[in-house]
């Protein structure tokens, strides 16, 4: 019988339906949408006569005869453009569209690419503007406008760009039509690339002055039918390979801003609207940094915080073998020379930038946190679109993908190169390209979705929602076709059939709101729509072009979940009017009609918010640095060790009753005192070593009594990596102050300390009456991850000796230190000692009446650690801690399971420590460098794997064997995330990982303070890292984090509108002072920067 059971819940299982898929394709069989972009390498269409020849086309949808139907036009490369009506639904409710191009005056010919609707003429009746470009002369590159013409039933278009100005004969790539300075009619801005530069990637300075072959395009409405080209007059002026264009009005002022995502090495540019008919590029000060090859974007708010959002993406593989078969030499030297010259920090990957709002000074800002939102690598992507696509009120992801020729592939790359070099002209060359491409694999993926998981957070549902449909998918636009309450998706594909999608989203509600805007803006343009549902909103800004090279429905679509109550519907229109309509239901179409609109004089009190930038007063220091190539020494670090300053430190050391701090200094730069006076200014004093010159890196800094007279003396850490093991230059400094603020190197007070440092503490460990030091080892120069050298440092009258050995013998070579902090941990009076650091856990030094001895207290908790403080945070009379760590916004996704792990040895019997760091991608553990980095390192493995792919196939079983991973160092690391340890007692502690605003980045530091004085502890992280490999990208998402303690253990985040707290920059410490009045002043140093100066105007 149980067999029988078994063979029936078989069978059954078996004779299940498999699941319906969120999208299925409906064939051209049966929708009449037959189009296929069909490319075709010939003598003029290759990759070397024109680099963009396998982009493919773009698609726009609309309702181009007012039919309530939306309608779609696909532009073709090779072939003509289509333009298909939508005939509703049949019986069987299946898509039906009819073919209507040459009957309606849809003209062949020309290399079309992006494609927008828009009413241009104000006749309330959609226009279509076709983008032309292509290995043509310019006479055959014209850009096209269908001025739509249908009355009643016949539908036909003429097309009229010269008639209005708008034949452009540059090579184009999309337009958006918006309203930039607000007359209530319709504007132009296009975007441009050229094909006359031969190698867009070569380090020649950015053209800013508008002369550039691909300078993009701004033509204004001048009211006749007629736009003129003011781009210049206008202040767009920077050339770029300019792919992926998006409008809306980022900065929240009322006035629709621009944001140009470029190809190549050209900046991304975010072009905001000074409201007097011109635009400042701005997007150094918006962004840390962007998309080093970006194609298509779209602007969305993604958390329903009513802040636009930008997404725009690249072309990093999600699979191991694509990423190194593409990946050559992270080379940091052009990175910084491409600094140097001007360009932005930028990186492979797709990036999603967060609008967290705007800066004390006014200026909008973003964070990228792709890679935390998990949607950063989805291969060659085309066209990001942001969209409800399930109905549940928050907006999901869509990405297209694929490339006709995988022209990145190394082993293709470097054949060419070789042979190259055995040619004896230009035209043989070209020719061995050509010949070549035809070759080479094809990248066709599958599209991606990703669901909003409302966290920041997205997750990969593309094989639920499309199954097994690899495509070469460029062009993208969504729209409700047969009108079901749901968004379905059309995809321009080359060399296959369009893909139209239909959604079969059940059982959620929705709302479509159809805009009626002016006489020239019939639809609305520019216009923000802001629902209001249960204490939560999500708006969205009326425009089309999004995506690469398509536009989207003009109907605005919101996902209601479950719940089909609509609060209220507000309407910001273009020119300002606004209107608020109540009582709206669900599950409609809903006309809201600009007649009814009015215009309401808001004004918009100054922000009073709790910080106040005063970095001015101390704007002539300048944190610097020497340059240092680690990488040259070390190849496959994964960030730089020589930039680990500056640090502070704070006191009264002249004792006036003043607080003053001390900033340290670096390789040939002395630290400084900033001696504080009365009037709340600061004279700043430079420490010197006499005569000496300063070789020392200072990377830790103290004040504290060493002698117990007293006063504060200075205790300096010397570290950085740039010195032998044994230098001379890693002795630690001591400093005895007079008691009036003048100080002077002692001689003999401390040891011999050759080892690099980080971080010193002091406490009296042994109640002998003074205070004795922790100084922490930072790391073994050039064996990276090998502990440093810790010293557990007595204090004997001022004399300072090492008793580590006899005191704490665990402690020596516990890890790379960064941080420690004494606390009486367990209630005996003796304080304890807590180290963190890179790659090791968090240790527990419990004081036994004098004995340091380690424990494991915390296990498995190793952490890429670089601070950690201690305090009460819960009021329960034990001590908490708070440990900054790497964030989870990062390329390496670690945990308990699959760790970020280094292999250390000599792999090739050299003499030189070779350390390869790995990490797990969808379950396997793989190398993290690329093939050439590794052979860098260690040329013995360019014989293992002499091709690319070979190595792209690689685990970390392939690259060591198990012999040679026996005999390595392997170190592991678990934790990402920036922790709150709550103590529980008995050396028990709680890990709850901070808000998601501490992992956007890298903390450096943390600032503990009641800084509201309601009794209850807040903090204040800094952080980031600019010294990262230039593959993994800089950590920069960091702009400081305020979070509001309740004293039970929990923490508020603070935005930045309110706080007024705005850090950016590579922060590296942080401390407080008091001037003479009383008020509190935050500051924080950054590498190679000015200081910031925030003074607490007020609590919170």
């Amino acid at each position: 019988m149980k067999k029988l059971s078994v063979l029936f819940l078989l069978f059954f299982g078996a004779c299940q339906p498999e699941k319906e898929k969120l999208f299925t394709v409906i064939p051209a069989t049966e929708s009449g949408i037959s189009f296929q972009n069909t490319v075709v390498e010939n003598d003029s269409f290759n990759l070397i006569d024109y680099y963009y020849v396998y982009n493919g086309g773009g698609v726009a949808v609309g309702d181009i005869n007012n039919d309530g139907l939306t309608d779609v036009y696909f532009t073709g490369n090779q072939v003509a453009d289509k333009l298909y009506l939508n005939k509703g639904v049949d019986e069987k409710s299946a898509f039906k569209f009819e073919d209507i191009s040459e009957k309606t005056g849809i003209k062949k010919g020309g290399w079309s690419t992006g494609v927008t609707m828009a009413d241009v003429n104000g006749d309330g009746l959609l226009d279509i503007y076709v983008c032309k470009s292509g290995n043509y002369p310019s006479s055959q590159r014209a850009n096209q406008l269908y001025i739509n013409h249908s009355s009643g039933r016949k539908i036909s278009f003429v097309e009229s760009a010269k008639e209005y100005g708008l034949a452009d004969t540059t090579f184009s790539n999309q337009a958006a039509f918006f309203d930039f300075d607000k007359d209530n009619d319709l504007d132009l801005f296009l975007i441009t690339s050229t094909n006359s530069t031969r190698n867009p990637n070569a380090l020649v300075a950015p053209i800013t002055d508008g002369s550039g072959l691909s300078a993009d395009k701004l033509f204004q409405n001048n009211g006749n039918g007629t736009f003129t080209d003011i781009s210049r007059k206008a202040g767009i002026l920077h050339d770029g390979m300019s792919l992926g264009l998006s409008i809306a009005d980022v900065n929240e002022d009322g006035w629709e801003d621009i944001f140009v995502g470029n190809d190549f090495l050209s900046n991304d540019l975010l072009y905001i609207n000074n409201h007097d008919g011109t635009f400042t590029e701005s997007a150094k000060e918006s962004f840390g940094h962007h998309s080093q090859f970006s194609m298509g974007t779209d602007v969305a708010d993604i958390n329903n915080d009513g802040k636009f959002d930008i997404m725009s993406v690249d072309m990093l593989p999600a699979d191991n073998e694509q990423r190194k078969k593409m990946a050559g030499p992270a080379n940091y030297v052009q990175y910084e020379q491409s600094l140097a010259l001007g360009y932005h920090p930028q990186f492979m990957r797709n990036m999603l930038h967060l609008n967290v709002g705007k800066t004390p000074d006014g200026k909008v800002h973003f964070s990228e946190i792709g890679q935390l939102a998990g949607v950063h690598s989805t291969d060659w992507s085309w066209s990001p679109l942001f969209a409800d696509f399930d109905n549940d009120g928050n907006k999901d992801l869509f990405i297209s993908n694929g490339y006709l020729r995988d022209i990145t592939d190394l082993d293709f790359v470097s054949y060419n190169a070789e042979m190259a070099q055995a040619s004896t002209s230009k035209k043989e060359i070209d020719d061995l390209m050509k010949k070549g491409a035809l070759k080479m694999n094809t990248l066709k993926k599958v599209n991606y979705l990703f669901r909003n998981n409302e966290d920041l957070t997205f997750k990969d549902i593309s094989n639920e929602a499309f199954g097994d449909l690899p495509s070469l998918s460029n062009g993208a636009a969504y729209a409700d076709f047969d009108n079901d309450g749901d968004l379905d998706l059309v995809v321009n594909n080359i060399n296959q059939e369009a893909f139209l999608l239909k959604n079969n989203t059940q059982s959620k509600a929705f709302l479509k709101v159809k805009l009626q805007g002016t006489a020239q803006n019939t639809f609305g343009l520019g216009s923000d729509v802001t629902l209001f549902q249960e204490g939560k909103l999500q708006k969205i800004h009326q425009t089309v072009t999004r995506g690469f090279q398509s536009s989207s429905d003009f109907l605005i679509h919101f996902g209601l979940g479950k719940n089909s109550k609509i609060d209220s519907l507000q309407i910001l229109w273009s020119d300002g009017k606004s209107q608020t309509i109540k009582n709206v239901k669900s599950n409609q179409t809903l006309l809201v009609d600009y007649k009814n609109a009015k215009l309401q004089t808001v004004t918009k009190p100054n922000p009073s918010r709790i910080f106040r930038d005063e970095s001015h007063i101390l704007k002539d220091y300048v944190h610097q640095e020497e340059p240092y190539m680690d990488y040259n020494q070390e190849t496959l670090l994964m960030h730089k060790l020589s930039q680990q300053g500056s640090k502070m430190t704070t006191g009264d050391v002249n004792g006036d009753g003043l607080e003053d701090f001390f900033v340290g200094g670096s390789y040939l730069h002395e630290g400084k005192f900033f001696i504080q006076k009365p009037n709340g200014k600061f004279q700043q004093t430079i420490l010197t070593k006499g005569n000496q010159e300063k070789n020392e890196e200072d990377v830790g800094v103290l004040l504290f009594d060493a002698d117990n007279d007293k006063d504060l003396d200075l205790y300096i850490v010397s570290g950085s990596n740039e010195y032998f093991d044994g230098s001379e230059y890693y002795q630690d400094r001591l400093y005895f102050n007079d008691g009036k603020g003048n100080f002077t190197l002692t001689k003999n007070h401390l040891p011999n300390i050759s080892h690099s440092g980080s971080c010193v503490v002091a406490t009296d460990f042994d109640h002998d009456g003074d205070l004795d030091l922790f100084r922490g080892g930072r790391l073994t120069p050039l064996q990276y991850p090998k502990a440093g050298e810790s010293y557990l440092l007595r204090n004997e009258g001022g004399y300072f000796s090492d008793v580590t050995e006899s005191f704490a013998p665990n402690l020596r070579t516990v890890g790379m230190v960064t941080s420690a902090v004494w606390a009486d941990i367990d209630h005996d009076s003796w304080e304890d000692l807590i180290v963190v650091g890179e790659c090791m856990p968090i240790t527990l030094f419990q004081n036994k009446q004098g004995k340091l001895v380690a424990t494991n207290t915390f296990p498995a908790s190793n952490g890429l650690w670089n601070c950690i403080k201690a305090a009460d945070f819960d009021k329960d009379g034990d001590i908490d801690f708070v440990v900054g760590n790497l964030g989870t916004n990062n390329r390496y996704q670690f945990s308990s399971t699959e760790p970020l792990t280094i292999y250390g040895a000599d792999y090739d019997n050299n003499g030189r420590w070779d350390a390869i760091p790995s990490y797990f991608l969808k379950g396997v553990e793989y190398p993290i460098p690329s093939r050439d980095e590794l052979v860098r390192q260690i040329p013995s493995f360019k014989a293992k794997f002499n091709t690319y792919e070979l190595y792209a196939k690689a685990t970390m079983k392939d690259v060591l064997s198990e012999e040679q991973r026996k005999a390595a160092t392997i170190t592991k690391v678990f934790l990402q995330e920036s922790f709150y340890l709550e103590n529980l007692g008995n050396n028990n502690f709680k890990f709850k990982a901070l808000p998601n605003v501490a992992q956007w980045s890298v903390c450096q530091d943390i600032l503990i303070e009641d800084l509201n004085a309601d009794g209850n502890l807040d903090m204040i992280l800094v952080g980031n890292d600019y010294g990262v490999e230039p593959v993994a990208g800089r950590y920069d998402a960091s702009y400081g984090t305020v979070l509001k303690g309740n004293g039970k253990g929990n923490f508020e985040v603070l935005d930045l509108e309110k706080t007024g707290f705005f850090v950016d920059g590579d922060c590296k410490s942080i401390i407080s002072i008091r001037n003479s009045a009383g008020k509190k002043s935050v500051i924080v140093s950054r590498n190679v920067a000015t200081l910031k100066v925030l003074v607490l105007e007020r609590g919170f």
